[in-house]
């Protein structure tokens, strides 16, 4: 039976109608306000590009540059890492799907009323006034809770014993690391990626040391942190010393937290600026999004043949070597489309800032400053500007994204 040629357009041109209407046209129109001044009145002119140096010239949307790098970095790293650790994990446990609706559940509400449910987590009275917030209530209860004398006591006692122990453990594994690269340098007279672990994370500490030495305290620990975490990866690729050693870490890192709540006095956590009302409103985010990238990432790992992983154990691949190796180039076009689409997310990010800092105190995002431009400051053309570069910066994730669907589609 031979169609004519109209007949797909007559099933499409609604579509294609309503695109143009709601989209297309604003689109191209808000292009178009954004090199006038005075758009919407008698007196407009055409002043090219003077909106947009305006733009890059204003303090405030500097500010909202800085903040949606920061988004961008943290909330993306930490929501796909997240995501992905999770999918893995529980793959292997029976309560797999009771754990992944719970992580997934904060998808199903609206972001206004996640924000709204973090400004409580946050919230903060004065001294004196009993804190109502969920975060500067448990710190408060801590407080007071190692403030005994003899919890405190308890607590430096765990924070010794399990420091010695985990302490131990880490150097155990550095030792067993170490006999291990020394039999690869003796067949193959190179140094295996064990053995530039061991460098880098000794050669960092030696260089924090010496730098909080010289004054340097911020750059210094910094510096020693990236070397201890480094060589704590040494300790967690031992099957035989992974559990115990971590067992004993959280503890000491746990009395050591509590231990040093003693002096903690409630927060503002939301007005201090210019970092930690940032990082608490990325935070929010990623306790949305999390679930998202999560379910996407699993569905791809669930997707990598057995035979593989199996064929790689029996080969003596460890369980990192198997995941490096074989999960995560399976799984990479998966994770490219979950971070493009949490990249877009970011770039547009607009509910939480607005509902939780309506953009006060340093936390402005270029969505918000859009919005409060144009309605609280009634400047048409500067806001659609800023909606110009919102687009340009994120219509090359989009094509990133058309372009590796056209390629999967042609592989298939």
């Amino acid at each position: 039976m031979n169609q004519k040629w109209y007949v797909p357009w007559l099933y499409i041109t609604p579509a294609l109608l309503i695109l143009g209407v709601f989209l297309v046209y604003p689109t191209l129109e808000t292009i178009w306000v954004s090199f006038h001044d005075n758009f919407y009145r008698p007196s407009r002119t055409f002043v090219g590009l003077n909106n947009y140096v305006e733009v890059f010239q204003d303090e405030a949307t500097l500010i909202a540059f800085r903040n949606n790098a920061l988004w961008l970095v943290v909330m993306t790293s930490i929501t796909v890492g997240m995501g992905l650790m999770l999918a893995v994990l529980l793959d292997r446990v029976r309560y797999e799907y009771l754990a992944k609706s719970i992580i997934f559940l904060p998808m199903a509400i609206s972001f206004t009323a996640a924000s709204i449910i973090w400004r409580f987590v946050y919230a903060y009275k004065p001294p004196g006034k009993t804190q109502i917030g969920l975060l500067n209530g448990t710190l408060d209860a801590l407080k007071q809770f190692v403030s005994n004398p003899a919890v405190h006591q308890v607590m430096n006692t765990l924070l010794t014993v399990f420091g010695a122990v985990a302490t131990t453990l880490l150097l155990v594994a550095i030792a067993k690391a170490v006999w291990e690269s020394l039999g690869v340098w003796k067949v193959e007279q190179r140094l295996d990626g064990i053995a530039w672990t061991v460098v880098v994370g000794f050669g960092l500490l030696a260089v924090s040391y010496a730098l909080r030495w010289g004054g340097a305290e911020a750059a210094g620990w910094i510096l020693g942190a990236v070397g201890a975490l480094s060589l704590v990866t040494l300790g967690l690729r031992d099957r035989a010393l992974v559990a115990p050693f971590l067992a004993s870490l959280v503890v000491a890192l746990g009395a050591l937290f509590l231990l040093h709540q003693v002096d903690f006095t409630p927060q503002a956590w939301l007005t201090r600026r210019p970092w930690i009302n940032n990082f608490a409103l990325i935070v929010t985010g990623v306790w949305v999004w999390t679930g998202f990238c999560m379910v996407l990432l699993s569905a791809a790992y669930k997707g990598i043949p057995a035979e593989l992983l199996e064929a790689a154990r029996i080969d003596g691949a460890s369980e990192w070597q198997a995941f490096w190796n074989i999960t995560i180039p399976f799984m990479k076009p998966t994770i490219a489309v979950v971070t493009t689409t949490i990249v877009i997310f970011v770039l547009k990010t607009f509910d939480i800032v607005y509902v939780m800092t309506h953009g006060n105190y340093d936390t402005e995002v270029l969505a918000n400053r859009m919005i409060k431009t144009m309605y609280d400051f009634r400047d048409f053309e500067k806001a659609s500007a800023i909606a110009v570069v919102l687009l340009v910066l994120i219509v090359p994730f989009i094509v990133v994204n058309i372009r590796r669907f056209r390629v999967q589609e042609a592989t298939r």
